[in-house]
């Protein structure tokens, strides 16, 4: 059982500390290796935005896209409904003489199948992947097609920032985790291997898309393809969207989908990445991937495991954990009476997203995961 809890606690380690202070290590013996030109280029862009039952959203995501700083001849904005039955298609009907296409797809199969089928029909250079409810800065399409000007740049993440008008307790989890996600992104942008990217905001050269399993996040896939085949993947910070903090069980319900999802597609990552030796891109996906999901198995391998400790560890360790439990608990209760809970509320949503991923890995397991999403709002 020591030695149980030995393997749990290295796990959540090397997520929180062990991983971020490699990165930097890395960067300092590799050096910037995501420097390249940049240019003004404005090379023809599709605006894909996926949607699902969005009539609450659509219109302000159209009207954003409209006001984009880009050339009217040089952009191509579509909207991909996967079988949406509320006004989301009347909504987007309403803009067709304003250049806006809507691809409605009778069923629904997911968003991973319904991009499988449209974005081979393309001809544009870039390809723009957003959601409904992401609000984009007018500049931001332009911040990232620049570094298409280097033929190295395959792929760039733009950056995610939530707002929070309602005062969810949720929403300031989500806050702290993407201040420490956009940390982690610029240092491994600096080594040319962004893991992933944010489905609200990425840029990619249409030739390198391949078709993806409508069970895996194309949102990571499409970027981890692009530097296994050796290409550049970048993170613009500059290049700037908005979204409004969801609640706290549609952020769970993600979590659980993304830990399922996710396994299944860094597996396969992983298989692609040895066949080509890419040995960083495969530490990088064990380490801020793989790892992160055992979070919520860690601790309950921790909290499990301690009562076999030998004196005096059994003693501090059950220590630390009644005090961590307890946050969490505190962080519970006020968040419930409205009183946010500060950080409390971030141990109570540590826990509750480590657990939500592993309810995902079990969904992973008894293969009970679906290729849907819901709208956030």
């Amino acid at each position: 059982m020591t030695f149980l809890f030995l393997v749990a606690a290295a796990i959540l380690v090397q997520t929180y500390i062990g991983y971020i202070l490699s990165l930097f290590i890395l960067r300092r013996f590799l050096g910037d290796r995501s420097r390249h030109e940049t240019g003004e280029i404005l090379p023809t862009v599709t605006l894909v935005i996926s949607a699902y039952n969005e009539e609450a959203v659509i219109r302000s995501k159209i009207e954003n896209s409209l006001d984009l700083d880009y050339p009217i001849d040089q952009i191509e904005r579509i909207v991909l409904s996967d079988g949406s039955t509320d006004r989301t298609d009347d909504i987007v009907r309403e803009y067709a003489d304003r250049g806006v296409a809507l691809r409605s797809l009778p069923g629904r199969k997911g968003k991973v199948a319904r991009l499988n089928e449209l974005l081979p029909t393309l001809r544009s250079e870039v390809i723009v992947l957003s959601d409904a409810n992401s609000i984009y800065d007018p500049l931001s399409i332009r911040r990232l097609v620049r570094h298409f000007a280097d033929p190295r740049v395959g792929c760039v993440c733009g950056d995610l920032e939530y707002v929070n008008p309602r005062k969810l307790s949720s929403g300031e989890g989500e806050r702290v985790y993407w201040s420490y996600e956009r940390r982690i992104k610029g240092l491994e942008s600096a080594l040319g291997s962004l893991l992933g990217a944010n489905g609200a905001i990425y840029a990619f050269r249409r030739e390198l898309f391949r078709p993806v399993d409508p069970l895996m996040f194309c949102d990571d896939v499409i970027p981890i393809r692009i530097v296994i085949d050796g290409y550049l993947t970048l993170y613009d910070p500059e290049a700037r969207c908005t979204e409004e903090s969801s609640g706290e069980a549609t952020e769970m319900r993600r979590r659980r989908r993304h830990a399922s999802f996710g396994l299944r597609s860094m597996l396969r990552m992983i298989r692609e990445g040895i066949a080509r030796r890419r040995i960083l891109i495969i530490y990088q996906i064990v380490s801020h991937r793989i790892v992160r999901w055992l979070g919520g198995a860690s601790l309950l391998a921790i909290l499990l495991s301690t009562p076999f400790l030998p004196d005096p560890w059994r003693l501090l360790v059950f220590g630390l954990q009644a005090i961590y439990y307890g946050c969490a608990m505190l962080g519970f209760v006020l968040s419930r009476t409205g009183k946010g809970g500060g950080p409390f509320y971030l141990a109570y949503y540590y826990l509750v997203i480590s657990l939500s991923g592993m309810r995902g890995l079990i969904a992973f397991v008894r293969r009970s995961d679906r290729p849907h999403w819901e709208p956030r709002q």
